[in-house]
C-alpha cells in the first residue's frame, strides 16, 4: 500500500463517520420526538400562543431547525419549545412567520405541569389551513379556465 492510498482509505473512513454521525444524531432526535409525543397522549390539554420563532443551521448537515416558542397557562404562564427540521431555509422561515400568534392546543404534565408537548399533528393542522397563497384564485378542479 503506498501511502497516498492510506491517506485517502483515511479520509474517506474520517468523513464518512462525520456523516454517519450527523445523520445517527437526526435519527435519534425525531425518535426521541415521537416518543414523546407518544408518551403525552394521556396528558390533559390547555390552549397556548405561538409566541415566535427562529432557525438555525444544524451542523455538519445541510438541514435547518425551525424552533418555535410558546406559552401556555396552567396556574403560571409556562413556555415551551417545538423544533421542526427543513431542507430549506425559505420553507423554515416561511413556517415560523405562518405560526407565529397561532393559538394551539398543548399537552401538559399534570405532575409537573412545566413539561410539556405541541404535537406535530396540531402544527400540521395549522400548516393546512394556512392563508392561500397571493395571486388570483385558481379555478376549481374540473372547471376550464379562459375567454370564451
Amino acid at each position: 500500500m503506498t501511502p497516498g492510498y492510506v491517506r485517502l482509505c483515511m479520509a474517506v473512513f474520517r468523513y464518512g463517520s462525520y456523516f454517519a454521525a450527523a445523520w445517527g444524531a437526526l435519527y435519534i432526535r425525531r425518535w426521541i420526538k415521537r416518543h414523546r409525543e407518544h408518551v403525552a397522549q394521556s396528558w390533559p390539554l390547555v390552549e397556548g400562543v405561538i409566541l415566535g420563532g427562529s432557525v438555525v443551521r444544524i451542523r455538519r448537515t445541510s438541514h435547518l431547525r425551525a424552533t418555535l416558542q410558546y406559552t401556555y397557562f396552567v396556574r403560571e404562564y409556562l413556555t415551551g419549545e417545538y423544533t421542526h427540521e427543513f431542507s430549506s431555509e425559505a420553507n423554515a422561515d416561511a413556517f415560523v412567520r405562518l405560526m407565529k400568534d397561532k393559538r394551539v392546543q398543548v399537552r401538559y404534565k399534570r405532575s409537573n405541569p412545566r413539561k410539556s408537548v405541541l404535537e406535530q399533528s396540531v402544527v400540521e393542522q395549522h400548516i393546512m389551513l394556512g392563508p392561500a397563497p397571493a395571486g388570483p384564485p385558481s379555478p376549481p378542479s374540473g372547471c376550464q379556465s379562459g375567454i370564451r
